[in-house]
């Protein structure tokens, strides 16, 4: 099944083990420095692309080394790049990631990514398409007028449609109203979930996505993950892991979910154990994509390590 990731595309830098917490006008030092690919579009390409499944990616780059180093990690995992387009008057994205024990600070500098939108998906993407999962769309503002369309075509074309917006800064949440209707499947964290709604506890969140999307799916971290099926609030916990790192775990678990449900056709709530498996080997390794997580990974940490 051709599996189209949609969205955001930066490189990630980051600094971790720091040695304080940041302040203005004040240096301080950290234990490791590294470069990574970055973008929940493609962290998710590459995990989907190493469990087995066919994916491509979408997105806009700048002509310099950034975008270079992108595509070669991307063509590493196995994911189709023909979908990109590329701008050479802009920078490719660059996200600042400071890690401080098990807190991260993110700072985004959109670059081409925040000029991205609709002109630049290729019709070719749309030939054979089973599945178009959208992700990180807020740090895509061009694209807002566009995401709309781009779902409604995905349906036309018989494919299922997926939605991991990411964090909106302003905490306005505009576009929503417009996706929510034409995505099957809507991913979010804890935090997501609860200030796009405006509700104060998550189960009320998952209710209120519940009537507004197909089927919501809240991501909570070490605790596992709700999704609201036919009615039910269900909640499966996660998986007993020594972290590393969390960075990319949301994505890991979006690709597995996806992979489980569309590629090995398992049902919707195995499809989400299956996730937060692949989640939590994502924590176990530095950085989004370093785990490498095969099929048969994920399934020997299923048979070997107890859920929370």
């Amino acid at each position: 099944m051709k599996t189209v990731f949609l969205g955001d595309f930066n490189v990630d830098i980051i600094m971790d083990g720091l040695h304080d917490t940041p302040r203005p006008d004040r240096e301080i030092g950290c234990d490791s420095f590294s470069m990574a690919m970055g973008a929940s579009t493609c962290i998710t390409a590459a995990a989907y692309a190493r469990l087995g499944g066919s994916a491509w990616v979408s997105g806009l780059v700048g002509e310099d080394r950034f975008s270079a180093f992108m595509v070669e990690r991307l063509a590493e995992a196995g994911v189709r790049t023909e979908g990109l387009c590329r701008d050479r008057t802009a920078t490719t994205g660059v996200t600042v990631n400071l890690v401080e024990g098990n807190q991260r600070y993110q700072i985004t500098y959109p670059g081409a990514m925040g000029i991205f939108c609709g002109r630049h998906v290729t019709d070719s993407l749309f030939d054979g398409i089973g599945h178009l999962h959208l992700s990180g769309v807020y740090q895509a503002k061009a694209l807002f007028p566009d995401i709309a369309s781009l779902l409604a075509r995905a349906h036309r074309a018989g494919a299922t449609t997926s939605l991991d917006c990411q964090w909106d800064p302003t905490e306005r949440w505009d576009g929503l109203a417009a996706w929510l209707p034409l995505t099957d499947w809507l991913f979010t964290n804890e935090q997501e979930a609860l200030s796009m709604t405006g509700r104060s506890s998550v189960a009320d969140a998952l209710r209120s996505l519940a009537v507004r999307t197909s089927c919501p799916v809240v991501k909570c971290g070490a605790s596992g993950a709700r999704l609201f099926i036919d009615g039910t609030d269900t909640h499966l916990a996660g998986r007993a892991v020594p972290v590393v790192d969390t960075i990319g775990a949301g994505d890991n678990f979006n690709a597995g979910f996806l992979f489980a449900h569309l590629v090995r056709r398992q049902p919707l709530l195995t499809a989400a154990t299956f996730a937060n498996a692949a989640a939590g080997r994502s924590c176990m390794f530095r950085g989004g994509t370093d785990a490498r997580s095969s099929f048969d990974d994920i399934m020997h940490l299923m048979d070997t390590e107890n859920p929370q």
